[in-house]
């Protein structure tokens, strides 16, 4: 036996050490593998994130604070529930819906649209008219700006709910929260709103 193992050690050391060093290859390999699995999971995990915190953002004041009837100026107190106050967003304002729409083109725009629609918002507005469409329902046209010359918002406002909308004069100004429903930009630009929710800034208005 030991005669054999003088003759074969020419042989078995060098094959020994080579087992040993394709052993040690594959465990770097293995190491190596597992770090580029971590890279890539990294990015997407942090890309999740993101994603979360703009969607938040969306429902945030500028001050980066969770919307409340606190933090949006001149929201009538009670006009939207607490547990639903989050939903609504100052941002963006109807100037800003539509001129990003402008400066799209056609194919972009009909994507950005996609986007905006459902989007929840709520805006203080100036009414321009209004006309009572069948027993319960009024259409209403409101004007963003108080000179008359920003972004229409057209939308139907219940009488059963909101029966002060028939007492509101021309320039009153009525805070609305709801769901963009369609934009267009022809114009100074229109926006029909789904209202959920309808408000009154005068203290002795309609409720």
């Amino acid at each position: 036996m030991l005669n054999w193992l003088k003759i074969q050690r020419r042989w078995l050391i060098p094959t020994g050490v080579a087992a040993l060093l394709i052993s040690l290859l594959f465990s770097v390999t293995l190491h190596l593998q597992q770090k580029r699995r971590e890279a890539r999971n990294a990015p997407a995990e942090k890309t999740a994130g993101t994603k979360a915190s703009t969607g938040q953002n969306l429902l945030r004041g500028k001050s980066g604070q969770a919307s409340t009837a606190d933090q949006i100026p001149g929201l009538p107190a009670g006009m939207i529930p607490e547990d639903r106050i989050s939903a609504f967003s100052q941002q963006p304002a109807p100037a800003e819906v539509t001129g990003k729409l402008e400066a799209l083109d056609s194919y972009q725009r009909k994507t950005e649209e996609g986007k905006l629609a459902g989007l929840q918002v709520v805006w203080p507005l100036y009414l321009f008219s209004s006309t009572r469409h069948g027993e319960d329902a009024v259409s209403v046209l409101l004007d963003a700006s108080e000179n008359g010359f920003g972004v229409i918002i057209k939308t139907e406002i219940s009488l059963k709910r909101f029966p002060g909308i028939t007492s509101a004069k021309p320039g009153d100004r009525i805070w609305l929260a709801g769901k963009i429903a369609e934009v267009d930009t022809h114009g100074t630009g229109q926006i029909t709103l789904t209202t959920e929710f309808v408000g009154f800034a005068d203290p002795k208005g309609r409720k």
